[in-house]
């Protein structure tokens, strides 16, 4: 296997994982309130991250903290909204409409750095939101519940996310702002939660087996994989690799959870990937983007 197809192999890998973090957390919060779950998350993988790459002190100067506090806050916004919307809808919908910050960055890259969207990136948010409308009510059947509306502000503060770590990135310590903003995350989140929920957590074998699998495997080790390998394949087919990501997420719903997902629905589905790809993937062929991790 030569290195191209072996990096290919380790990302569609990464994909399943982080597919399969949407099912986890729908699992975990049969046992535990959304924003503990946060911080117990998040405190695990800055500790096996740090455990697996220890940060230098001498890097973390006040520019870098700085940025790692910020970045924190809004990882916490991401994944924290992400969290509690999977308490009020389906983890497939949630795979899908998180999928949507792909589209969204644009958006705020113009709103940011005043960066004018792409005729390409337009058409494919015109195509998304049909997708998005057939899998969250409309000619879907269904109606856009609670859960569905706080996941899309979930994947609007990821696609902020982005923007800033794609400006503040480039000249720093990559291990010492990672774990920055899983220590800043898993901070706020248990600070957060007596305010915003009421905290429980029922141990058991099923919640410490998925909390395991989310802080170490859906956040530390597929980091790094994306980390190693990603350089290895054109920009263009890791935009299409991490499209599989919603869909791994819709698969294991179906046979884990038992998750319906009608003709309409998949009609929607496909309307979503296919926009992000007309976005992505034209941009990229303009020279003007790299292709952005779908980052569960």
């Amino acid at each position: 296997m030569n290195r191209s197809r072996k990096a290919e192999f380790y990302l569609i890998l990464m994909t399943l994982i982080w597919g399969g973090t949407f099912v986890s957390i729908k699992v975990a919060l049969d046992y535990i309130s959304p924003l503990l779950l946060m911080g117990v998350r998040f405190s695990s993988a800055f500790i096996f991250f740090l455990i697996l790459n220890p940060v230098k002190l001498e890097s973390l100067n006040r520019s870098i903290l700085f940025k790692g506090l910020v970045l924190g806050v809004l990882m916490y916004l991401g994944y924290g909204l992400q969290t509690v919307g999977l308490n009020y809808t389906t983890a497939s919908r949630s795979g899908f409409i998180t999928y949507f910050y792909a589209l969204l960055t644009p958006v705020f890259q113009f709103l940011i750095l005043r960066k004018k969207p792409l005729a390409a990136n337009l058409l494919g948010l015109a195509v998304a939101f049909a997708g998005l409308t057939l899998i969250t009510g409309g000619l879907g059947g269904g109606t856009l519940n609670r859960g569905d509306v706080i996941t899309l502000v979930s994947a609007a503060s990821f696609s902020i996310y982005i923007v800033c770590l794609n400006l503040w990135s480039p000249g720093e310590d990559a291990g010492a702002l990672t774990a920055l903003q899983m220590l800043v995350t898993s901070l706020i989140a248990f600070a957060s939660s007596p305010v915003f929920e009421t905290p429980f957590l029922d141990s058991s074998y099923i919640l410490w087996g998925n909390l395991l699998f989310l802080s170490l495997l859906g956040s530390v080790v597929a980091v790094y994989v994306m980390t190693r390998f990603q350089n290895y394949v054109t920009p263009t087919r890791a935009a299409i690799l991490y499209s599989l990501e919603p869909v791994f997420s819709v698969i294991l719903a179906v046979l884990i959870l038992r998750e319906h997902f009608s003709p309409v629905q998949l009609l929607g589905a496909v309307l979503i990937i296919s926009g992000v790809l007309v976005s992505e993937i034209l941009e990229i062929r303009r020279g003007t983007v790299p292709a952005a991790p779908a980052g569960e």
